[in-house]
């Protein structure tokens, strides 16, 4: 348990990474999560890269595409090394969803959006979220 801790406090410790691509308009956006959960004592390391698009610079719509990827989940093995399940994500069964979405401004602190995801195992698009969020 020591060692999962010094794992996640290591990686706690990695900034997010954030790269502009060389297309205009088109950035990665990756963030790196180490979270613990006091009441069930687990611990998991996530990783969420995402790309997303703005057809025009300063523009109101922007259009995004990414994943989740689970690296290390304290429950899934009897030991350390049975913990890191970051590569399993390319087993049948086991793969993460491709997450699909894209907002529209509407002002400053407001915007339309419209989000859902694609469930590789089973090849099925999940429920299809549309709204309108307000910043204060």
């Amino acid at each position: 348990m020591k060692k999962a801790f010094a794992f996640v406090a290591a990686m706690a410790a990695t900034p997010a990474f954030a790269a502009d691509l060389p297309v205009p308009g088109l950035s990665l956006d990756t963030e790196i999560k180490a979270e613990h959960l006091l009441d069930a004592g687990s611990t998991t390391l996530t990783l969420n890269p995402e790309i997303n698009w703005q057809p025009m610079v300063d523009g109101p719509l922007n259009v995004s595409i990414g994943t989740t990827i689970t690296a290390f989940d304290s429950t899934a093995g009897n030991s350390f090394a049975g913990d890191i399940i970051m590569f399993d994500t390319f087993s049948s069964g086991s793969r993460p969803n491709i997450e699909l979405g894209a907002t529209w401004a509407l002002r400053e602190n407001a915007e339309l959006y419209a989000e859902t995801e694609w469930d590789v195992d089973d090849g099925n698009r999940t429920e299809m979220k549309l709204g309108v969020s307000f910043n204060f």
